[in-house]
């Protein structure tokens, strides 16, 4: 079994902290997406939220309450889906 010289020993961890800092900054990249579209997603939902509650006042009829609590949900699923797959494009790009 052969001794690595100094210069082997200092290549080799210089390259390990590389990978290890390469990593790590993949890592915090899609942490920090992941933040940015939570964000989003709430600040998103905070202004329907408030929109929708304005409305709700001046329902009178609760087939008109029924036709808005209608109109509130329906976006929620295609809504549900886009922060799906956004969810796993930042998964994928940070694998």
């Amino acid at each position: 079994m052969a001794l690595l010289s100094p210069e082997q020993i200092a290549a080799s961890q210089k390259a390990s902290l590389d990978a290890f800092f390469g990593l790590t900054g993949k890592v915090f990249e899609g942490v920090e997406k992941l933040v940015a579209l939570n964000l989003q997603v709430v600040r998103s939902t905070l202004a329907e939220s408030k929109e929708n509650l304005t409305k709700a006042p001046g329902t009178t009829d609760p087939q008109q309450w029924f036709t808005l609590q209608a109109g509130f949900t329906a976006p929620f699923a295609e809504k549900s889906l886009s922060y799906g797959r956004q969810l796993f494009d930042i998964a994928s790009t940070t694998r």
